[in-house]
């Protein structure tokens, strides 16, 4: 067990013997930019990386976030990947609750799609998420993006709900957003 980014206890690395997971380092940085620049890569997230110093933005950010966890997804020590998210207090309409939930995202390098790596790394980050405490993840992604609800709904995730027309897409297209959650138990 290693004090994790987001101050949990975490199992560091996660491995299933295949895919490993590990928090984010700098170093990171030239691997991140590789596939994060791709269309394919670009083409559902609303924080976009096409430079090295961007992709050290992003992982200094993540980094230096208190309740933030970026990780490295790896394949045979190579990084495909990255997976993370944010810890919250869930909504009250009394005493502040003792327990958090997550909000989940990862982005895989298109050369790795279709391999199990993004279901891999999310049982794996999920899984230790909720022996940590966390009580709740939710994921979003939008309707079209069928692959991603693939890979969460695989890793017992349910749609709880769609927003129509949520948000604007790069094309001007609006898009609808989908929310995914997995609850402990």
């Amino acid at each position: 067990m290693g004090y994790g980014p987001i101050g949990m206890e975490l199992p560091w690395p996660l491995t299933d013997g295949r895919v490993t997971v590990r928090p984010a380092d700098p170093a990171d940085a030239h691997a991140f930019l590789g596939y994060k620049r791709r269309p394919e890569c670009q083409a559902y997230v609303s924080r976009t990386v096409d430079t090295l110093e961007q992709a050290q933005a992003l992982i200094g950010d993540r980094i230096g976030e208190a309740d933030s966890l970026l990780c490295a997804v790896l394949l045979a020590d190579r990084v495909v990947g990255d997976i993370g998210g944010r810890r919250y207090r869930p909504e009250t309409l009394g005493p502040e609750p003792d327990v958090h939930d997550f909000y989940l995202g990862y982005s895989i390098d298109p050369d790795y799609w279709n391999r199990g790596v993004a279901s891999a790394a999310t049982a794996l980050v999920v899984t230790a998420l909720h022996e940590a405490g966390i009580r709740r993840v939710v994921a979003k992604t939008f309707a079209e993006n069928a692959a991603s609800i693939r890979v969460l709904t695989k890793n017992g995730f349910v749609l709880e709900g769609t927003e129509r027309f949520a948000a604007l897409g790069r094309d001007g297209r609006w898009l609808d957003d989908c929310t995914l959650a997995h609850l402990v138990g």
